[in-house]
């Protein structure tokens, strides 16, 4: 897992964080981070899943914001790079 690149971001904002934090606890996930994914949807376009997880994988890019982590894998970044949650 690496930490955030200049390059490449995602932003989440003060609103996102808190209703983040708010859901995790919701879930009974309060060790948990969202990640957040892009799959292929054939002639629909992308797909976009949000999703708790406690398991980083190598290619993860995290984004810390408020107290929240966010999870992108590489691939997906290259195509969220900009957004903002």
């Amino acid at each position: 897992m690496s930490e955030v690149t200049s390059e490449r971001r995602i932003t989440i904002t003060d609103s996102a964080a808190r209703r983040i934090a708010a859901l995790k606890v919701q879930e009974d996930a309060e060790r948990a981070f969202l990640r957040i994914a892009v799959s292929g949807g054939g002639c629909s376009g992308f797909q976009y899943g949000l999703s708790f997880d406690e398991d980083a994988n190598p290619d993860d890019v995290v984004f810390e914001h408020g107290g929240v982590r966010v999870v992108v894998d590489e691939v997906s970044l290259d195509l969220l790079n900009g957004a903002e949650v």
